[in-house]
């Protein structure tokens, strides 16, 4: 394995992918320190040089590339959103889009394995959940202005539902059945989303 001294940005981004992919893969507790460098390509001093401990590699990861990769694929695209109906088939893509490896299983199942047990971390994932709420929020309102969303909803109890029903479709993503489950999860979730559907004269 070859240390890259002479490009600190890469190697740092290098152990940041490679810890991505086995945390993703194995979980927080199956994720080695010496399997990561191993993907990496690089040795232990590197990766030691960067980060202090697999701690400290887990919260630069979940601040830096987890957090970026939920902003731009479920959070972000909500910006552009303009009707219920938009609301509804952004919703179910991103519901039968889902992967038993891919960002949002490693954020729910990081969050199941160490929110509980290590404040530190458990905060930083409570920070990306807290964003995409928080927009989830921000689109409701921007509904209900517009006349597309019931004006008696509340975006915050809605935002927490939407976010919570997800983590759980995102887990079922990951069973035998997943496919069939997550269309069974994405016709339930659009008849949900109908309810907030403003009526002629409300």
């Amino acid at each position: 394995m070859k240390q890259r001294k002479k490009q600190p940005v890469q190697t740092r981004q290098a152990i940041l992918e490679a810890a991505g992919a086995e945390f993703s893969c194995h979980g927080y507790a199956g994720s080695g320190i010496g399997s990561i460098v191993a993907k990496a390509g690089l040795t232990k001093g590197a990766l030691f040089h960067h980060f202090a401990d697999k701690r400290t590699l887990c919260l630069a990861w979940v601040g830096e590339n987890l957090a970026g990769a939920i902003d731009a694929l479920w959070i972000a695209p909500l910006g552009t959103i303009g009707s219920l109906d938009g609301m509804r088939a952004h919703c179910r893509a991103l519901c039968l889009g889902l992967q038993p490896d891919d960002a949002m299983s490693a954020l729910v199942t990081l969050a199941a394995e160490t929110a509980a047990s290590d404040p530190q971390l458990g905060a930083a994932m409570e920070g990306v959940f807290a964003a995409w709420r928080a927009a989830i929020v921000e689109l409701l309102e921007r509904g209900r202005l517009a006349g597309w969303i019931h004006r008696s909803i509340q975006p915050g109890v809605e935002a927490a539902f939407l976010v919570s029903a997800f983590c759980g479709f995102s887990v079922a993503a990951k069973c035998a059945a997943g496919e069939s489950t997550l269309r069974t999860c994405a016709a339930a979730l659009e008849g949900y989303l109908e309810t907030l559907r403003a009526q002629p004269g409300q």
